[in-house]
């Protein structure tokens, strides 16, 4: 079910960014090997346009910014908590990835992100650069005390 899913996403959003071409690009992503920000195996395939965000693991994700934000420099705040308890998460370890799947004629855009700690327990602050209008993925990872946790959460640039 997940493979269909993912599969699913990333022929949703190859469709949309190639209106001109009536068939997807299925090329496959850069291996994280290949690259430190590279979509992690677990998203690649996904169709971005049906994607909503979710959480796996011991902890939940969540956007605390809204959806949607300004193309280039843009701020998104991320909730973390115990997915057990509920309680708000505090850690130095959070690891943040932001990305735009590839596209036909063109490679993944990855965007460098700097996360730091926000106003309110468990809040992270995300700055980036989105360099082109349309979907993004803010993958987050916490491996902290044996607790392990993925968020995938949706922005999308104007």
């Amino acid at each position: 079910m997940k493979k269909l899913f993912f599969s699913l996403f990333a022929i949703g959003l190859i469709a949309t960014g190639c209106a001109s071409s009536s068939e997807p690009d299925t090329a496959a992503v850069p291996d994280a090997a290949e690259t430190s920000e590279a979509m992690p195996d677990e998203m690649e395939g996904m169709d971005m346009e049906s994607m909503e965000s979710s959480s796996e693991g011991d902890y939940e994700f969540s956007l605390v910014s809204p959806e949607s934000v300004p193309s280039g420099d843009a701020e998104v705040v991320v909730a973390v908590k115990d997915a057990a308890t509920g309680e708000p998460v505090a850690t130095d370890n959070l690891s943040v990835d932001v990305y735009m799947m590839e596209m036909e004629g063109m490679e993944e855009m990855t965007a460098e992100s700097e996360v730091t700690a926000g106003s309110e327990p468990g809040t992270y602050m995300v700055n980036t650069y989105l360099g082109m209008a349309g979907p993004w993925v803010v993958h987050s990872t916490l491996e902290e005390d044996g607790k392990e946790g993925v968020g995938h959460l949706m922005i999308e640039a104007e």
